[in-house]
């Protein structure tokens, strides 16, 4: 290996069953870099964590490190050799403090069975925190911790295994604008000591920003790597696709030329919002913009009925509506894409079939009895209308991409007919071909008078898809933004605004 090189994988190959994850994948990773590594849903880039990671191993290839091969691993002697993954979903534990997860690798003291005395694990700790230069409570519980802190807590971790190669899955999928630079400025820090950085993320426009090198992967096989200052966003999407793609743009809708479908008059739920006032037209799409825990969530759960407000009133085409439940709000015609679609979206033990026609299943019954044949036509349709990728409509839902369990849930909602649809963070972990996707999908449900309101907390989704603005900061609406006059500046001042960030 060159003097530089502090990992290099050599013609690694990875088959499960019948599928090619990776076929004879071959790129170097660098000294104290941050090395992007991009790719569509299905790329083969988690297979390829993994075989890092030492979860699974190469059918051939190898993995050379400090001048050694390396044709399998275990999760130990990865972290043995310097190598520390930080998966998407963190890995510690809620009823531990900060300092006790920082340390879960070196608690044990001098004798078996005995840990160290506290002193001594929180001075330790309290190092690797200052060397990151984060302010956090080491003594308090990981599970009372916000997102940011708890990736905070797990880069510690990561760090008090001396680490040569730090490897961050989506490490800002959960994060607001600033707590992303405060990532940056923490991913910067580590590359001064030395650490290499692997990032992968589908946000490219904070790949351009934070990384040196990026690495494509499409459909299992190395397409290339570029220096990321020589490089440029669309040139790394035709790359990952194989082919031009157009994020949706946005159209200027002129206010009141649709009828207002929703109306929300002084809602209030007391932490989450209050005095929430605000109206949606069919045929516009509206965003709600702001940092996570400013209550847009909150807000769209008791429109929908999971978190009933309250005080204030409901208006769906003019006439006041008690929504205390998902029942009363699907029957007025008001659907929702939630946050987080594995908890509470895509039923994972259900197929593709159950997954979209369970919301419509008494209009396909008759005595109790489901007609299988119309709701097979009725699936098919809305998998080919949404060019879900799926074998079948028998195919597990957790065999689909992110990109096509969120189609799934859309398709669901759609079978139903809605007039409002709530779409939480709609785009996030899915890779730039499914957004593109699903951008044009809302933007065609608007065109069709459906009232579209998008919660995100990606600037540039924001920016691209929307009719309207809404910004949320604290539980209150800070203002309201035009299309013509929507921009990220603008948006981060309604969000911050008396707040200490």
């Amino acid at each position: 290996m060159g003097e530089n090189v502090v990992l290099k994988f050599s013609e690694i190959t990875k088959h499960f069953g019948g599928v090619t994850a990776l076929n004879s994948v071959s790129f170097e990773i660098l000294k104290g870099e941050c090395h992007a590594v991009v790719g569509e849903n299905g790329a083969g880039k988690t297979t390829l964590l993994n075989i890092l990671g030492g979860d699974i191993n190469p059918d051939t290839g190898f993995l050379e490190l400090g001048g050694e091969h390396f044709d399998q691993l275990d999760p130990r002697k990865s972290i043995s050799l310097g190598i520390n993954v930080i998966h998407q979903e963190l890995a510690l534990i809620g009823p531990l403090s900060v300092t006790e997860n920082i340390l879960i690798e070196n608690l044990e003291g001098k004798y078996p069975g005995f840990v160290k005395k506290q002193g001594k694990l929180k001075q330790a700790a309290k190092r690797i925190v200052d060397m990151l230069g984060c302010e956090i409570d080491l003594e308090e519980l990981v599970e009372n911790l916000s997102t940011s802190k708890k990736q905070i807590v797990e880069i510690a971790k990561a760090l008090s295994t001396n680490p040569k190669i730090l490897v961050m899955d989506e490490p800002t999928s959960s994060l607001t604008q600033n707590e992303t630079e405060n990532l940056f400025n923490i991913i910067n820090s580590l590359k001064k000591r030395g650490i290499s950085i692997i990032f992968v993320s589908h946000r490219l426009n904070e790949v351009k920003k934070i990384s040196d090198r990026v690495t494509v992967i499409r459909d299992g096989n190395y397409i290339g790597t570029v220096k990321t200052e020589e490089t440029t966003i669309d040139a790394i999407i035709r790359m990952m696709v194989g082919r031009k793609v157009e994020l949706y743009q946005k159209r200027n809708s002129q206010e009141g030329e649709n009828p207002v479908v929703l109306e929300v008059q002084n809602l209030t739920r007391e932490p989450y919002f209050r005095d929430i006032s605000f109206h949606a037209r069919g045929g516009e799409v509206l965003s709600f913009s702001g940092l996570v825990g400013s209550g847009r969530t909150e807000l769209a759960e008791s429109i929908f009925g999971f978190l009933p407000a309250v005080s204030g009133e409901i208006h769906v085409f003019g006439k006041s509506c008690h929504i205390d439940s998902p029942q009363a709000a699907m029957a007025l015609g008001i659907g929702l894409l939630p946050e987080d679609r594995k908890i509470n979206g895509v039923i994972d033990t259900m197929v593709v079939r159950e997954n979209t026609s369970i919301a419509v299943l008494p209009k396909l019954s008759k005595f109790g009895f489901v007609n299988k044949r119309e709701e097979n036509k009725l699936v098919k349709r809305f998998v080919n209308v949404l060019n879900i990728k799926t074998q079948t409509v028998e195919e597990s839902v957790t065999n689909l991409s992110g990109g096509n369990q969120q189609k799934v849930i859309l398709a669901r909602w759609l079978a139903t007919q809605v007039k409002v649809l709530i779409v939480d963070e709609p785009t996030q972990g899915v890779d730039v071909g499914a957004k593109a996707e699903i951008h044009k999908l809302l933007r065609e449900l608007a065109d069709q008078g459906v009232a579209v309101i998008v919660i995100s907390s990606d600037l540039p989704e924001v920016l691209s898809i929307s009719d309207r603005v809404l910004v949320m900061q604290v539980g209150k609406l800070t203002g309201e933004l035009q299309s013509s006059e929507v921009s990220e500046e603008k948006i981060m001042t309604l969000a911050t605004v008396g707040l200490n960030c």
